[in-house]
């Protein structure tokens, strides 16, 4: 078998961020919610901070938003806006949070008005913060162009929750449709507009308070044309129990990311694929033990992912108490191992340097990822998930904008992961 391993001894200085945000767009998040529906199950608090899955839905937002390249984050909040400000202070990961406070309620509309007089953008994307719409913001960005205002639609089947959005042939907005008490299915405002910024301020009503689906959204399609799009992707609003309770499952089984074969997994080696030796490195064949059930975890991801890459750093050649030809031994077994099971590793980059050398090549840095998306370009971030078992693992996702699993049994939670497992087969099985 041909070898897969590479190391390329080289200093990336800047690489474009393949996630974009190339028309330097800010977000804005619709964060003041009260959340009465949900009073019974979630305590006194905004309703974007609900807790889903261990972690309050407006982190899964805010995810989102970073995987796909945006940088500046505005959080329109009122009701108890202190438990946003003390949980997520200014920083989430690479993104710059800015909050905007409202000393009253508003109303949609008007927290948008308060908001807009106070970013200086063009265009602003903006998002309602108790729904998570599982939308590329490069086709929203790009069905935009010079439009003054862009929102997402999803499909709904079967639902008396909703009120329906027509279009006409050219996605343009064309009229709103009441909901009933009758089981219909038909496209729903999805809660994601990309708005111009001087079209909206200079078409809102004159009162201070108002809603911006009604006051605004419902009356300006008449005489503006308003652009949609159509997101088949994920969709949940956690604004009643029913669904609430719906997101709980759906983002610890990781379903609002609908992964597919466009999705690439990176996985660190020692404590993932095999046992880790405390205070050493595995320096032969016969150090490298296999962690239970790998194996078969690895057939059900193979089956999941268009790409199966590890990164990990090997710092033991660098130290000269093993060579490459060693490492190279012991990963033409592990891949001859695999390929007996028909499965297969696209590749393995590794970096031997010592830790002190800070190289690009060693994780937390990102060099390994830039070199696999060099060789395999095909590969979005945005749509990659690092497995791995320390905390270098999760900042090197974090750093490539990827999402990140660490693999513990006791987890650090000061450790920056979006989601934790047992092990390699225990993620695994939630795709089964």
């Amino acid at each position: 078998m041909d070898s897969v391993i590479i190391y390329i001894p080289i200093y990336f200085s800047i690489f474009a961020n393949d996630n974009l945000n190339q028309m330097n767009i800010p977000a804005l998040i619709l964060a003041g919610g009260l959340g009465t529906r949900l009073k019974h199950l979630v305590p006194d608090m905004p309703k974007p901070m609900a807790n889903v899955a261990g972690k309050p839905f407006l982190y899964y937002i805010l995810k989102h938003l970073q995987c796909q390249g945006i940088k500046d984050v505005y959080l329109s909040v009122g009701y108890k806006a202190e438990v946003i400000q003390n949980y997520f202070h200014q920083t989430f990961h690479n993104l710059k949070l800015h909050y905007i406070l409202e000393d009253e309620p508003l109303g949609t509309g008007g927290a948008l008005k308060l908001a807009f007089q106070k970013i200086n953008a063009e265009n602003i994307l903006v998002i309602n913060g108790d729904t998570f719409l599982n939308v590329n913001l490069k086709e929203l960005f790009h069905a935009h162009q010079n439009e003054k205002m862009t929102m997402a639609l999803k499909y709904i089947y079967h639902s008396n929750r909703y009120g329906f959005v027509e279009t006409n042939d050219n996605n343009y907005l064309c009229g709103f449709t009441e909901k009933s008490n009758t089981l219909k299915s038909g496209y729903i405002n999805a809660g994601v507009y990309l708005i111009n910024k001087k079209f909206f301020l200079n078409n809102i009503p004159s009162q201070k308070i108002f809603s911006f689906e009604n006051d605004f959204l419902e009356k300006i399609y008449t005489h503006h044309k308003i652009k949609t799009i159509k997101v088949n992707n994920y969709f949940i609003d956690i604004g009643v129990p029913d669904d609430y309770l719906k997101a709980q499952n759906d983002f610890v089984q990781l379903k609002h990311l609908n992964i597919n074969k466009d999705w690439t997994l990176f996985l660190d080696r020692d404590g993932v694929i095999n046992q880790k030796l405390e205070n050493d490195y595995v320096k032969s064949i016969n150090e490298f033990i296999w962690i239970d059930n790998v194996v078969n975890a690895l057939k059900i991801l193979r089956q999941i992912f268009g790409r199966i890459i590890i990164v990990t750093n090997q710092q033991g050649i660098g130290k000269k108490i093993m060579t490459e030809s060693d490492l190279q031994q012991i990963h033409d077994y592990m891949l001859h191992t695999l390929a007996k099971e028909n499965i297969i590793i696209d590749k393995i980059y590794y970096a031997p340097d010592l830790a002190s050398t800070k190289s690009i090549m060693r994780k937390p840095n990102i060099g390994l990822a830039l070199k696999a998306k060099e060789e395999f370009n095909d590969i979005g971030f945005s749509k990659s998930i690092m497995v791995g078992d320390s905390l270098s693992d999760l900042q090197f996702a974090h750093n490539a904008g990827m999402y990140s699993v660490l693999l513990s049994k006791n987890p650090d939670k000061s450790f920056p992961y979006d989601f934790v497992f047992d092990d390699l087969y225990h993620f695994a099985k939630i795709f089964e």
